[in-house]
């Protein structure tokens, strides 16, 4: 099969500075690296990756690199797919990428991206559509690598799932996620509990019989009062 060419060079300097210098012109420093590979840094031109990556496998397109400026021990063509990419956080320019070296013969481990097919019926009553995963983990060799895994969810009412065992996979391609996982739910609207708020006039009508109460009492003082007003004081021989 054939694979997206890029062309790198190997970095005789690494550091801040050197690497500084190769942004301004115009090349992005990257690193190689893999089991049993020793970590290779490289530099390539912005421009040549984008058109690499620019087919529908994006970030997940196996990479042959053909590596220029190298010496007699340095390998002339490694497969690689990119693992990891840093941008500029204002500016958005790509600061460096690292490659995972891969063998085309052997399984890897990529993330596909899950795609949603139809209306469910349960959105069509109320409820919403929630994707738990967006990208799928998945095994396989290189060149079976799926574009996307797509899974229908019409049939789908309130509170129902769509989980890892229940997606079908391409030939040679195994989900790397436990069988019972949820992917894919339709979550019901959730009730909106109203606190049930005294009727009109109840609070005045119990604020007025508490000031009743407190009222009634005090008549009683005054009552012990007036009692003790109406009682001749005994005098003391």
């Amino acid at each position: 099969m054939e694979f997206a060419k890029l062309t790198a060079t190997k970095r005789p300097l690494t550091g801040k500075g050197p690497a500084r210098r190769m942004r301004r012109d115009g090349r992005v420093p990257a690193v190689v690296y893999g089991p049993k590979f020793e970590t290779l840094p490289i530099s390539v031109a912005p421009k040549d990756l984008t058109r690499a990556l620019s087919g529908p496998l994006k970030v997940n397109t196996v990479l042959s690199i053909q590596i220029e400026g190298g010496d007699s021990k340095t390998p002339k063509e490694i497969h690689a797919i990119v693992r990891d990419h840093q941008y500029h956080p204002v500016q958005r320019n790509l600061l460096h990428i690292d490659f995972l070296a891969i063998d085309v013969e052997k399984p890897i481990n990529v993330g596909v991206p899950l795609l949603t097919r139809g209306r469910s019926i349960g959105e069509q009553a109320g409820g919403t559509l929630t994707v738990h995963y967006r990208e799928i983990p998945v095994e396989c060799r290189p060149a079976d690598i799926p574009a996307f895994l797509e899974v229908e969810v019409s049939e789908l009412d309130l509170n129902n799932h769509i989980h890892a065992r229940d997606l079908e996979m391409p030939e040679n391609v195994s989900i790397a996620l436990a069988p019972e996982i949820s992917l894919v739910t339709v979550l019901a609207p959730r009730a909106e509990v109203e606190e049930e708020e005294p009727a009109e006039g109840e609070e005045g009508a119990e604020a007025a019989e508490g000031e009743g109460e407190e009222g009634a009492e005090k008549p009683k003082e005054g009552a012990e009062a007036d009692d003790k007003a109406a009682k001749p004081e005994e005098k003391k021989d």
